[in-house]
């Protein structure tokens, strides 16, 4: 009886030790085979040994394919672009090594792989990039409510947190003779004395504005009789009257008027000389 038990359990510890060199040798032989059974052929993802198209998707040396061509598009939830995880847009969605990513890319803000409109932080972007132009009654510039002045529609206007400030400050007009400068706001009269003969040089006449990049200065000349006459003669006796006028882009207007008086010179003193000069109270 003990001899016939020995035999049953020297049966059974045989059977599972060849059980379990079985199994054994076919987990060897699957992995091994698995290494071997697939090549690229022509460009396909094929069987090795009956050369047949791998059906489906596979991963063969970290390329994506399918039904042996290298895939491109989405598989699990990310992009592939011939077989490899994608960095870049396509179809204007930003991926980053296959997933849709949340970065600013070549200058363009994606949100979850979409151009995004919104504010982040203190920026606003519409359809990824800062934006630039007027919404809500607010104007912005590279993203933000701009403060400075800026040209829009051809007119210069000036901002402060993107909202207008109106322009009521008329242009300077500047007026330089041989000894002294005039810088002059709103209206002012400046007069020159000569005698007749007498060489004049007109000062040299500027107008600059706050906001305009530049003002047109607009120039009259007249005699004692009114005509209008295109420069002063000295050599005649007589009071000539010229007119600066300067208006900016918001209608603001500065005007100078200059009064050039030409004496005769048996009438006058000596000491009356081209260089003097009489300012008005206006003119500073």
């Amino acid at each position: 009886m003990k001899n016939y038990t020995q035999i049953i359990k020297s049966v059974a510890a045989f059977a599972l030790g060849a059980s379990v060199i079985t199994s054994a040798a076919v987990a060897v032989d699957t992995t091994a085979s698995a290494k071997t059974t697939h090549k690229v052929l022509k460009g396909k993802l094929v069987n090795s040994k009956n050369k047949k198209v791998i059906a489906g998707f596979k991963v063969y040396n970290s390329v994506l394919y399918k039904n042996g061509k290298t895939f491109t598009g989405i598989y699990n939830g990310k992009y592939y672009k011939e077989g490899q995880l994608y960095t870049g847009v396509v179809s204007k969605s930003f991926y980053q090594k296959g997933v849709a990513a949340t970065k600013v890319f070549k200058g363009v803000y994606y949100k979850k792989g979409k151009c995004f409109t919104g504010t982040v932080g203190k920026y606003y972007f519409k359809s990824g990039k800062k934006f630039k132009g007027s919404k809500e009654g607010k104007y912005y510039v590279n993203g933000v409510p701009a403060t400075g002045v800026y040209e829009v529609n051809g007119v210069n206007v000036q901002y402060k947190n993107g909202k207008v400030v109106t322009d009521k400050v008329a242009p300077l007009i500047k007026l330089k003779d041989a000894k002294q400068t005039f810088v002059i706001k709103n209206t002012g009269t400046v007069t020159y004395k000569v005698r007749t003969g007498d060489v004049f040089t007109l000062p040299i006449v500027t107008a600059k504005d706050n906001l305009d990049k530049s003002v047109k200065l607009v120039t009259s000349i007249t005699d004692s009789q009114g005509n209008t006459v295109d420069k002063i003669d000295t050599s005649i006796a007589g009071i000539y009257t010229i007119i600066y006028t300067a208006k900016d882009l918001a209608s603001n207007q500065t005007t100078v008027k200059v009064t050039v008086n030409v004496e005769d010179v048996t009438s006058v003193e000596p000491a009356q000389t081209a260089d003097q000069v009489e300012i008005s109270e206006t003119a500073k």
